[in-house]
């Protein structure tokens, strides 16, 4: 009975389907606005995925449920045409065993990527994979189909595993905010693994109906009646990654007397002078302008915007207001630390040419002059005239600080809120002194997971309570070796977890999007519910280093190899991209030895995602800051290493020539 049932339904989506064929062309040949998210997270239908993806850099994050299912998700375009989700599973009325876990859950992770987007005379193609990594417990693959003749969209599509068989759907727009929906779905829900198997006896209908309504411009409510016996609900939020949430205060044009008498007319030291309050007051730090006669230089601290080529670009505007006529070259040092780190050199009329519009960005480019930066400032070189040199100076901040930790025995989802004030003190070149608070406002985050005061992560948890404490107190030292190689170090309270002693030495290769080194690290526990108090416990780690970066892509790789501070040998691996609003987005996933740890981390692979937001996101201006969150499952002896607060790569990476070069044009910015 219900296979007829089901070949019932499925004729009648697909004699609606056939429909298209009576029309030449669509009216939209894109995804939108047909792209919303299905119950698990992925864009599609209801319980069906379709053809259509996020768009690049566009995030999503909902909750949906349809019982016994319970989904918490989350989803970004992480290219053009690709699209991950991540989600957690409830079972509802299947229990975990688990004291205070509450229903059996299930992580997992889907991707899909878009073979053909919609044209005039072709459907857009999509296939995917759901929950490829894991349990595997709803795992499928698929194809499908979509063709958009507006206000209808229609899916059709072949699945594996769990979207057994073949599915369909349609999706009309009744109004820019109502959508309604139909579906035929192939799922076999008798057929799921034991422990997911929430609907015993299966669908009483395989046809799904649901309503989405946008009830905010970035936000769904959807209500849904599925498997012929269910009402289902849906919320999701869906945005572009990194929008400011403030109206962003324009950057004040540089305003000066333009002055391009020569330099034998010039006073020279009140002409750099001059510049040297220009900079400043533009809001870049540890200034430094001179001159030989024949080049202008200004050394300065990027403190005011995120792009360091929209700094740079202020920087060489102030210098071409005040250059003299017969100056030849103008040059921009960005120092890291009071490191110089990179030169940007030009000449005052190819600059020039290039900002009224009269010079292209690809000759531009071949014109300007790019590179690391051999040394800075001389003050012994009576050639020259400067105003300005070393500043010291401090700064400080507040973190809004939300740590996660997922599948503890003891309850799913674990968290802690507060924030972390702290401040740096400038003592020399490359010399700082660091400190940071944990002020946590709420934290229940507790396990009942038995471990050795001598696990290294295992016990993360005690350490993350209600109590302040010390994050770090320390010094940090970086160093220029050569032009291209710096090195690291740093000692004191690390972390949150450890004390110690911390190195390393990276070499960065051309243009340096490829750098290769070692680090190491020496470290003693420290107690927790104490400020300084440390264990017996001792701990190092020894791991080479390799950075990739993909300029085109903006994307980053990074690959560890070594032995951890648990004792397990063998790789780390870390990727990233960094979108056009500065947000970066990243994973990272560990293969080592780790079968032969104990405990939890037993045969264990360190994986996780994190994000780094600009500051100005919450600004009405720009600001070169960043804050990091990361989200994991509960933390084990794996891969570990004393988390750093700044590795070479942080300080150096940001502004070696091929990254620079990579967004030349935000120096019209």
């Amino acid at each position: 009975m219900l296979l007829i049932q089901r070949k019932t339904a499925f004729a009648l989506l697909l004699s609606l389907l056939s429909l298209y064929v009576l029309y030449s062309s669509p009216a939209y040949s894109w995804d939108r606005p047909f792209d919303r998210s299905a119950n698990w997270g992925g864009t599609g239908l209801l319980e069906m995925p379709n053809a259509r993806i996020l768009d690049d850099g566009v995030i999503r994050a909902g909750v949906a449920q349809a019982l016994p299912y319970r989904w918490f998700t989350a989803g970004m375009g992480i290219f053009p045409g690709l699209e991950f989700t991540g989600r957690f599973t409830a079972i509802t009325n299947i229990p975990s065993g688990m004291p205070g876990y509450g229903s059996n859950k299930d992580k997992a992770f889907d991707v899909k990527y878009q073979l053909l987007p919609e044209s005039r005379w072709l459907p857009a193609l999509a296939m995917g994979w759901n929950d490829f990594t894991g349990t595997g417990l709803f795992e499928s693959k698929y194809v499908a189909l979509n063709r958009q003749i507006f206000p209808f969209d229609f899916t059709i599509g072949y699945g594996t595993r769990r979207f057994k068989g073949p599915f369909a759907g349609i999706e009309v727009a009744v109004h820019p905010r109502l959508h309604f929906l139909a579906e035929y779905s192939p799922i076999d829900y008798e057929e799921d693994s034991r422990s997911a198997r929430g609907v015993p006896e299966g669908a009483e209908w395989p046809l799904n109906f649901g309503v989405k309504c946008k009830v905010l411009p970035a936000v769904d409510l959807g209500v849904s009646y599925q498997r012929g016996d269910t009402l289902g609900l849906s919320l999701s939020l869906q945005t572009e990654l990194g929008n400011p949430v403030l109206p962003q205060r324009a950057a004040p044009a540089p305003l000066a007397d333009v002055d391009r008498r020569p330099f034998r007319e010039r006073d020279k030291k009140e002409m750099v002078e001059k510049i040297h309050t220009a900079v400043k007051q533009a809001g870049f730090s540890n200034v430094s302008v001179y001159t030989d006669g024949e080049t202008l230089t200004a050394e300065f601290t990027n403190a005011a915007y995120l792009s360091n080529e929209k700094a740079v670009g202020r920087v060489l505007r102030l210098l071409l207001l005040h250059a003299p006529s017969d100056a030849k070259k103008l040059q921009a040092i960005i120092r890291q630390q009071g490191i110089p780190i990179l030169t940007v050199s030009v000449k005052p009329d190819i600059l020039e040419s290039y900002l009224f519009g009269d010079l292209k960005e690809d000759l531009f480019a071949k014109l300007i002059d790019i590179r690391f930066a051999d040394k800075g400032l001389n003050k012994e070189d009576q050639s020259i005239v400067y105003a300005g040199g070393e500043e010291t100076r401090y700064s400080y901040g507040v973190k809004p600080d939300l740590e996660f930790f997922l599948n503890d025995p003891s309850g799913f989802f674990k968290f802690r809120l507060g924030v972390k004030p702290w401040g740096v003190l400038d003592l020399w070149p490359g010399g700082e002194a660091y400190a940071r608070l944990n002020l946590p406002f709420y934290s229940n985050i507790t396990s009942s997971n038995v471990v050795r005061t001598d696990t290294v992560r295992e016990d993360s948890w005690k350490y993350l309570g209600d109590n302040w404490s010390f994050n770090a107190l320390m010094f940090n030292q970086t160093l220029k070796l050569t032009e291209r190689t710096f090195g690291r170090l740093s000692f004191g309270y690390l972390e949150y977890m450890y004390a110690g002693g911390s190195g390393e030495i990276l070499h960065f290769l051309g243009d340096g999007n490829i750098a290769l080194g070692i680090q190491g690290d020496w470290a003693r526990k420290r107690e927790p519910e104490t400020q300084f108090a440390l264990y017996d416990h001792e701990y190092y780690d020894i791991l080479a280093n390799a950075y990739f970066r993909i300029p085109s892509l903006a994307v980053t790789l990074q690959t560890q190899y070594g032995r951890f501070m648990a004792g397990d040998v063998g790789w780390l691996f870390t990727g990233s991209r960094e979108y056009d609003t500065g947000v970066i987005i990243g994973a990272w996933y560990s293969f080592t030895d780790s079968e032969k740890l104990s405990g939890f981390s037993q045969g264990y692979d360190s994986q996780g995602v994190f994000i780094s937001i600009p500051e100005r996101i919450l600004l009405t201006r720009d600001s070169p800051r960043r804050y990091s969150y990361s989200l994991a499952p509960w933390s084990r002896d794996v891969a570990a290493t004393v988390y750093h607060w700044q590795s070479v790569f942080d300080v150096v990476g940001e502004i070696v020539p091929g990254r620079f070069k990579g967004k030349l044009g935000d120096i019209k910015q």
